[in-house]
C-alpha cells in the first residue's frame, strides 16, 4: 500500500527523532550527520526500535547530508554514498523486522547557509535539493518528506528542484518559531495552507513549535485538499551532566497531542526533536483504529502582510561625508591582545582632537589571533571620544544568530557602520580554518546584515527597532583572477555592501586595472590603504608571506638601501600615495602603528 493509499485508508504513524536519539545513544559522537557511515549499527537499531513501537514511516538519517551542509564538514565528498548508505539502512531494518512501512529519503533545509534570496543561491540550493533526492529515490525510498523548513521561499525551491528529477510522493512540512506572546499563529496557518496548492502527497509542520503551538495552528487552518501531516518536537531539549539529553514532553502527553491533532483533521502523526521510540509506541496506541475526519470548515485564512520595517537613514557620519563626494581619512587600529584598551583610547582621544580623522577602523582578531572585540571598542572609543568607528564584524568566531545578537547591542551603543569580512583563517587544528565557525559565507552575512536594516532576522522573524548599519566590504585589486575578484565585489553589493576598503598595495597599477573594469568609477565609494612601511623586513614579510598583499620590488629595494632610515623611505613613499588617492577614490584609511597609533597623524 503506497503512502496515497494509507493516508486514505487510516491515520498513518511516522517514526520519531533521528538526531536526538543518536545524541542520546552515543553522546560522543561529534558528526552526527555523518552516522550512516561512521553509526551505522547504531542508526539501524534506532530503525528497528522505531518499527517494533508502530512506525509504519520511516525517515532516513539524510536530513543535513545535502552536498551544502556536508561541506561544513569537509565531507561534501561523501554525499552520494552517505545519502545511499542511509536509505540502505532503512529498507534493511524494514526486511529484518519484517513490518510493511514506507522508507521516506529525508531532506532539510539549507537556508541557514546559503540565502535562498541572493538569486545565485538558487541555482546551487536547487541543485543541491535535486542532487540529494535523486540519490535517495533511486537508492529505493519510497517518498521524500522535505522537513523542518523555517522559509517558504526555499520550501517552493525545494518541491520544485525534487518534483524535476522524481515522481515519488512528497511530504512538505514547515517549522515555525516558538516565540513568545502574542503568537503569529494566524500567518503560520496561512503559510500551511499555501502549500496546498502544491503537488504534494501531504502537507504540514515539524519540530517547532511544539505539541501545544502546533495545535494552535491547527485550529486556524482552512480546509486544505491535502492530507494534513504533523511531527512536533517535544518542547525545548536540553542538555544536563550526566545525561545525555532531557526531553520535557512524556509519551503520555504526545499521545493526548495525537489524538487533538487528529480530531482537526491530521492523518500522518509523528514526532521530532527529542522525542523516541516511546513516544511513538504511545502515539500509536492512542490513533490506532482512529480515522481521520475531514477537518471542520474554518475561515479562509490569508497572509498577514509584513509591513516593511521603516525606512532609517543610515545614521552614520561616513555616509552622509561619502554621499557628499568629501574625501574621508579613516585610522586602522589592530584592538590590544588584553583587557586594558587604555593606549588605544588614548590614541584615538588625539585623533579626535585632531580633527582631521574622520572614522577609526578596527580589526577583528587580525590574523586569526585573539585581540578585543572590536564591537566593544568601537562602542567604548564612539563613548569616550565621539569619534565615529568601523568596527570589522567576520562569520569566522560566531554563529550567525551570535553575530546577529551582537549587532543588535551594537547598534544600541551607538555604532553605525560595518566593514564585513571573510577573515583570516585559524591555524588550530589539523589545517587552517579547521575549527572556524564560518556558519555562512561573507556574501550570506552581509545580506544578514542587510535584512536585519529590513526588519527580520535570518529566518524571517520579524526584529523590532532594525539596525541600519552603513556596510563596507573588502576588495583585493592584487587578486590573481581579477574576474572572480570583480564578481565577488558585484555579489557583495547586490548583497547590501554601500562602501569598500581596498586590500593593501603600494603602488597604483592594480588598483587602476580594477578601475577600469567599471570605467573608471567603482559602483560604491571605495577607500584605498596608505600604510607607510617602517622597514624592509616588514617589507619581505608582507611581500611573502601575507596573501593578497605585494610589495613592489622597487620599494623593497629602496628600503632595503635606507638601512636605518628606511622608516624615512616608507613616509615618503605613503605621502606620495596620500597625494595621488584624491583622484583614485572616496578616501583614504592609514594603517597605524600597534605600538603608537597616533604616530599616523604625522602623515595628515
Amino acid at each position: 500500500m503506497d503512502l496515497r493509499q494509507r493516508l486514505a485508508d487510516h491515520v498513518v504513524v511516522a517514526d520519531g527523532a533521528m538526531g536526538s536519539e543518536l545524541l542520546a545513544r552515543i553522546p560522543a559522537a561529534p558528526r552526527i550527520d555523518l552516522a550512516a557511515l561512521e553509526h551505522p549499527q547504531e542508526v539501524l537499531q534506532i530503525h528497528l526500535d522505531y518499527l517494533a513501537s508502530g512506525a509504519e514511516i520511516l525517515q532516513t538519517a539524510t536530513f543535513a547530508t545535502s552536498r551544502p551542509r556536508l561541506r561544513r564538514l569537509h565531507a561534501d565528498t561523501e554525499t552520494e554514498v552517505l545519502n545511499a548508505a542511509a536509505v540502505k539502512l532503512a529498507r534493511e531494518a524494514r526486511d529484518i523486522a519484517g513490518v510493511d512501512c514506507l522508507v521516506a529519503g529525508s531532506i532539510g533545509p539549507i537556508a541557514g547557509l546559503l540565502d535562498p534570496a541572493e538569486p545565485k543561491n538558487r541555482a546551487t540550493i536547487a541543485a543541491a535539493f535535486s542532487e540529494q533526492a535523486a540519490i535517495l529515490a533511486g537508492r529505493g525510498a519510497d517518498l521524500i518528506v522535505l522537513e523542518s523548513f523555517f522559509r517558504l521561499d526555499e520550501l517552493r525551491i525545494a518541491l520544485a528542484a525534487v518534483r524535476e528529477i522524481t515522481q515519488l510522493p512528497l511530504i512538505a512540512l514547515l517549522t515555525f518559531p516558538a516565540e513568545r506572546a502574542p503568537h503569529p499563529w494566524g500567518s503560520y496557518a496561512a503559510h500551511v495552507a499555501e502549500l496546498d496548492a502544491e503537488d504534494v502527497a501531504a502537507v504540514g509542520l515539524s519540530c517547532a513549535p511544539g505539541p501545544l503551538g502546533t495545535l494552535e495552528i491547527l485550529h486556524r487552518l482552512p480546509r486544505l485538499t491535502h492530507p494534513l501531516a504533523v511531527e512536533p518536537n517535544a518542547g525545548m531539549v536540553v542538555q544536563r551532566p550526566g545525561h545525555a539529553l532531557l526531553s520535557p514532553a512524556t509519551p503520555s502527553y504526545l499521545a493526548s497531542f495525537a489524538r487533538q491533532a487528529v480530531a482537526l483533521g491530521a492523518r500522518l502523526v509523528g514526532s521530532c526533536c527529542g522525542t523516541g521510540p516511546e513516544h511513538t509506541r504511545a502515539i500509536a496506541a492512542a490513533v490506532k483504529d482512529a480515522r481521520a475526519e475531514a477537518r471542520p470548515g474554518s475561515p479562509v485564512v490569508s497572509i498577514q502582510a509584513r509591513h516593511p520595517a521603516p525606512q532609517r537613514k543610515p545614521e552614520s557620519g561616513l555616509a552622509t561625508k561619502l554621499a557628499s563626494g568629501r574625501f574621508v581619512r579613516v585610522v586602522q587600529i589592530d584592538p590590544p591582545k588584553g583587557a586594558n584598551a587604555d593606549r588605544v583610547l588614548d590614541a584615538a582621544r588625539l585623533m579626535a582632537a585632531d580633527g582631521r580623522v574622520d572614522a577609526v577602523d578596527i580589526n577583528s582578531n587580525p590574523l586569526a589571533r585573539l585581540r578585543m572585540d572590536a564591537l566593544w571598542l568601537a562602542a567604548e572609543i564612539q563613548r569616550e571620544t565621539g569619534l565615529e568607528t568601523i568596527p570589522h564584524i567576520t562569520p569566522r568566531d560566531a554563529s550567525l544568530m551570535g553575530l546577529q545578537s551582537q549587532l543588535l547591542g551594537a547598534w544600541r551603543a551607538g555604532i553605525r557602520n560595518l566593514l564585513a569580512i571573510t577573515g583570516d583563517p585559524s591555524l588550530l587544528g589539523d589545517y587552517p580554518g579547521q575549527l572556524d565557525v564560518n556558519q555562512v559565507d561573507i556574501f550570506e552575512l552581509v545580506r544578514a546584515v542587510s535584512r536585519m536594516a529590513e526588519g527580520a532576522d535570518w529566518t524571517g522573524n520579524p526584529i523590532g527597532d532594525p539596525p541600519a548599519f552603513h556596510v563596507g566590504v573588502a576588495v583585493n585589486p592584487n587578486a590573481e583572477n581579477l574576474d572572480e575578484e570583480i564578481s565577488r565585489f558585484e555579489r557583495k553589493i547586490a548583497g547590501g555592501a554601500r562602501f569598500g576598503m581596498s586590500q593593501v598595495f603600494f603602488e597604483w597599477a592594480p588598483w587602476e586595472r580594477f578601475l577600469e573594469r567599471f570605467g573608471g568609477t567603482p559602483p560604491v565609494p571605495c577607500l584605498i590603504p596608505i600604510w607607510p612601511l617602517t622597514s624592509a623586513k616588514l617589507a619581505l614579510r608582507l611581500h611573502y608571506e601575507v596573501p593578497g598583499i605585494v610589495v613592489p620590488r622597487e620599494l623593497r629595494q629602496r628600503l632595503e638601501s635606507a638601512g636605518s632610515h628606511a622608516a624615512e623611505i616608507g613616509r615618503q613613499h605613503a605621502i606620495e600615495m596620500l597625494a595621488g588617492a584624491p583622484a583614485r577614490a572616496q578616501g583614504a584609511y592609514f594603517i597605524a602603528p600597534f605600538k603608537n597609533p597616533e604616530a599616523v597623524l604625522n602623515l595628515l
